[in-house]
This record gives C-alpha cells, sequence and structure tokens, in this order.
C-alpha cells in the first residue's frame, strides 16, 4: 500500500514540476509511476481494487491539477516566474500621440523621414508630404508607431 502511495504522488508531483520545467522527461516519467501504481494495485488488490484506484487517481489528478492552475502564480517556488511588467503598454506611445498639435525644428532633412526635436526632445518623424528641409519649422500632425508625422508651418 505504501508503494502505491510513493507512486502516485511522486506521478503527479513529476507532472505538476513539468507544467513549470521544460523538457517532458518528468512528465513521460510521472505518467510512468501513475501507471505502476495503477498496476501494483491491480496485482496486489484484484481487478475492483485497481479500477478504484484509477478512478480516483485521475478524480485526484485532475483536482491537483486545477488547484495547481489556479493558485500558481501565488505559490513562493512559482512566484518568480511570473512576469509582473505590463506587456503591451507603450508609455513612449502615449507621450508621442500628446504630441499632435505640437511645433518643433527638424534636426535633418525628412526625404521623407529623419529626426526632429519637438518640446525639446529629439523624435523620429516623417514628412506628411514630399520632404523638408533641415531646421524648417514643423508642426506634428499624427503619430504612426514610433514616429511622428509633421509638415512644415505655414
Amino acid at each position: 500500500m505504501t508503494l502505491i502511495l510513493i507512486l502516485s504522488l511522486a506521478g503527479i508531483g513529476a507532472i505538476l514540476a513539468e507544467l513549470v520545467l521544460p523538457g517532458g522527461i518528468l512528465g513521460v516519467v510521472g505518467i510512468g509511476m501513475l501507471v505502476a501504481a495503477v498496476i501494483v494495485t491491480f496485482v496486489k488488490f484484484g481487478a475492483t481494487a485497481g479500477i478504484i484506484a484509477t478512478v480516483i487517481l485521475i478524480v485526484f489528478g485532475f483536482v491537483i491539477l486545477g488547484w495547481w492552475m489556479k493558485y500558481f502564480h501565488r505559490l513562493p517556488i512559482t512566484r518568480k516566474l511570473i512576469l509582473k511588467n505590463k506587456s503591451g503598454a507603450d508609455e513612449a506611445q502615449n507621450e508621442r500621440e500628446s504630441l499632435v498639435g505640437k511645433t518643433g525644428v527638424a534636426l535633418t532633412d525628412l526625404m521623407p523621414s529623419g529626426n526632429a526635436k519637438i518640446e525639446g526632445k529629439k523624435f523620429d518623424a516623417i514628412a506628411e508630404a514630399g520632404s523638408i528641409a533641415k531646421d524648417a519649422e514643423i508642426t506634428v500632425v499624427a503619430v504612426r508607431g514610433p514616429s511622428v508625422v509633421v509638415r512644415t508651418l505655414d
């Protein structure tokens, strides 16, 4: 009976570890341990006990897996594996979008792209139409990704 419990718990533990560690070996070992636990149960206690053990292992395995998925990010061991920074948030994009309507100076010839100084900061700039000469006064009309779209001041 002790061997069955050890194989079952070690098998479930190995499968849970496989969810964190790459490679696939622990998952295969865990499944092997669970199958061995069921086989030992069939041999020692008969078919009825083997079927009951199989059902219990399947139910227990799904319960533990559900618990693991629910509390994975809170466990001390796995807390370090979770990315805490916001993904996809581009604070610089918000800053660039606030530049629409602001004026600045072309630092390079914009044919159609180059650099511009707007509110004391350097930005990648794209001329809205044609080209813009260096040192020309410009105004921001739109934002496209990492660049600002500009036109000359009239």
